[in-house]
């Protein structure tokens, strides 16, 4: 089993650092993986996006074709990697984005995912664990690796002050799919 798994959004809606959670817990459930992002000149504001490969065997070509899955938090980053989906691929999509999408722009050939992550993490209180929202809700989803397994990347990655909010996010994301 190999899958191409893409996160994207802005700079600033930790992009990269959902990456780094998500290769953390794979890697720890023991599955090979590698890594890949990418963002604009701009960095806060312009277009971000990271690319976890994530297999049971060893990897030896890195090579990204198509997603198997995207996830994706914001309106530029749906109109700039939704066609970095494969056929059938799932895409779980922010409400808020999904919302603002013209029907004739919505892929068919995809299963789609709308996750209210923007709105969960507000009721939060802090806008930024959208990412983590949308992680649990993959996870949820997918079953690859567990929410024990996302919620010790956490503790792993990240200071002991953030990890509450995380983890928080985590439940609330995990309670919608």
């Amino acid at each position: 089993m190999q899958m191409n798994i893409m996160i994207s959004g802005t700079g600033g809606q930790g992009i990269l650092a959902a990456a780094d959670f998500l290769s953390e817990a794979l890697f720890q459930n023991g599955f090979h993986v590698v890594g890949t992002r990418s963002y604009g000149a701009e960095a806060r504001g312009g277009s971000a996006q990271s690319v976890v490969i994530v297999s049971d065997e060893n990897i030896y070509d890195i090579q990204f074709e198509k997603a198997d899955v995207i996830l994706i938090l914001s309106l530029p980053a749906y109109k700039k990697y939704v066609s970095a989906a494969r056929s059938g691929a799932i895409i779980i999509i922010d409400s808020r984005v999904f919302e603002r999408l013209k029907p004739e722009e919505i892929r068919k050939d995809v299963e789609n995912i709308t996750v209210p992550a923007a709105d969960l993490a507000e009721s939060l209180g802090n806008p930024i664990v959208t990412n983590m929202v949308m992680l649990a809700a993959y996870t949820k989803k997918t079953g690859i690796i567990s929410l024990d397994q996302l919620r010790a990347a956490v503790k792993v990655l990240i200071r002991a002050q953030f990890h509450d909010l995380n983890l928080k996010a985590i439940e609330a994301g995990a309670s919608i799919v």
